[in-house]
């Protein structure tokens, strides 16, 4: 059911619109240049811990996974009450219509991200070495929590249709409290603090550190994400079984 729901998703929004899939690769690109022309060169943005040149590369390493993450939250929400016509016709599990788009989501991103790593390596913007292989780390956590949070929201969407609103204006504020348009470093000690509880945190910095070697690799916070994530996805899962007899009553 997962991968009949899967190649639908793949094809009902990218396959089956000629400027879809052509979108799913330059809107990405067109962000990345809208950040770098801001905050690169209007504001000359940099890297401490990077030659000047790099910013483009630090700023597109950690963007393609944002936007996999975002996108996955943003179009789960309403994956539930797209599906309205399923429910109560048919005995299905609405958690695979719910994976299937976030995997979706993070395979046509995962694309783009290879792309982008192959052109700024053949560009000579960042090392091409076999440690990149690490990425699959942090990219699988991501992906665990994307999950996690879209069967919690997809499910809670149909009782509350507000969500879609609140989420969308609370996914800029993540945004920018994690280091994808500026470098950890330049957040001051005395609010590291409160920066710390944002589980996007060490998941780019972990990516930063893979590509540019700006710090030693910290296996430690990969961990305590595993486990956030895992708990996360555990708890979000049965909640979305407990709320899914009512969905058709709400939908």
């Amino acid at each position: 059911m997962f991968k009949f729901f899967l190649r639908k998703e793949i094809s009902d929004r990218y396959l089956g619109n000629s400027s879809a899939l052509l979108w799913i690769v330059v809107h990405p690109i067109i962000s990345l240049l809208i950040y770098n022309l801001v905050f690169g060169i209007i504001f000359k943005a940099r890297v401490p811990e990077l030659p000047e040149d790099t910013f483009v590369a630090y700023l597109a390493i950690g963007l393609w996974p944002w936007m996999a993450f975002s996108e996955s939250i943003l179009n789960s929400i309403t994956s539930v009450v797209s599906r309205k016509d399923l429910l109560g016709k048919v005995k299905i599990d609405l958690r695979q219509v719910v994976l299937a788009g976030t995997t979706a989501n993070f395979i046509l991103h995962g694309i783009g991200f290879l792309a982008i790593l192959i052109l700024l390596g053949v560009l000579g913007k960042l090392p091409v070495s076999v440690n990149l292989i690490l990425l699959l780390v942090p990219l699988g956590l991501l992906f665990l929590l994307a999950v996690g949070l879209s069967l919690l929201f997809s499910a809670l969407y149909v009782f509350y249709r507000d969500l879609k609103q609140i989420v969308s204006a609370l996914l800029p504020l993540l945004f920018f409290c994690t280091p994808i348009i500026y470098a950890w470093s330049l957040i001051p000690e005395k609010i590291k603090f409160y920066f710390s509880f944002n589980p996007l945190l060490p998941i780019i910095n972990f990516i930063h550190d893979v590509v540019f070697g700006i710090n030693q690799l910290n296996w430690v916070a990969m961990i305590y994400i595993l486990i956030f994530a895992t708990v996360l996805l555990l708890i979000s899962n049965k909640f979305f079984q407990k709320l899914a007899p009512r969905f058709d009553d709400f939908v």
